[in-house]
């Protein structure tokens, strides 16, 4: 059984998500194929470079838009996904991720589920993010997934719904909704984004420390920014160790 840990040190997106993804060998055109399943071929492309954050090497992978995106509702965007013809397993990581997100955002807000609008996380940006998250941990025969504590970042943000704290409104919900751990790394600036959190709720096992395994592949995503410890993401692939249990001798 192959493990995932998600090491955080300077937060969660997916798009660090697919950079790490793809270091650790997931091909870019296969998640391609997987955007190209969903019907958004043609208004998502995905390129890959290699950059340097605080001089670490690492993926970064972007998604390019070629057409404006539109607000949409947790039904419109559970059907793009059931109707893609996904594997079952994908299908089912990438609905959980969109509920534990519907889920907090309709909590901040005091509405229903079904009448949440999502704004920029719901864009075709977010389907790819979430989706093809999950789909490369698949590829990767990702059975269990494990996490670190996530820091807490400071300072403000904008969004479709004005100026907000960090971390957003949304974040936080599904931190105190999924009971996980957080910390402060001293750096004021959005550090997990809502589709990353949302990606963690949803598929992680266990937060903290690392599970006992023999690590057999890394890949390093990179964040967008550059702060005085390395913007990366790094996702540690392995096999789990069984935990020895202390013989006691009878007196």
């Amino acid at each position: 059984m192959t493990i995932a840990y998600f090491d955080c040190p300077t937060g969660i997106s997916g798009d660090m998500c697919l950079g790490a993804l793809v270091s650790a060998g997931v091909p870019l055109e296969y998640l391609q194929q997987i955007i190209q399943q969903l019907g958004c071929g043609d208004q998502i492309q995905l390129t890959q470079q290699l950059v340097h954050r605080q001089g670490q090497i690492a993926t970064q992978v972007k998604i390019e838009l070629a057409h404006e995106h539109h607000h949409r509702h947790l039904s419109e965007i559970e059907q793009i996904i059931q109707t893609a013809n996904l594997p079952s397993q994908i299908e089912a990581w990438s609905l959980a991720s969109f509920r534990c997100l519907a889920a907090a955002e309709a909590a901040v807000h005091g509405i229903s589920i079904e009448a949440v609008h999502f704004h920029e996380v719901g864009a075709l940006d977010a389907i790819a993010d979430i989706v093809c998250t999950c789909a490369g941990l698949v590829w990767l025969g990702v059975e269990q997934i494990h996490s670190s504590s996530l820091p807490t970042g400071g300072g403000y943000v904008n969004c479709a719904h004005g100026r907000l704290p960090v971390p957003a409104p949304a974040v936080l919900k599904l931190w105190e909704t999924h009971h996980i751990p957080v910390f402060s790394n001293g750096i004021a600036a959005e550090l997990v984004t809502p589709t990353g959190a949302a990606i963690l709720s949803a598929l992680t096992t266990e937060f903290g420390e690392v599970p006992p395994m023999q690590i057999e592949t890394v890949g390093l995503g990179a964040g967008t920014k550059d702060f005085n410890i390395p913007n990366i993401l790094r996702l540690w692939l392995g096999q789990p160790l069984a935990v020895k249990k202390k013989v006691h001798p009878h007196p």
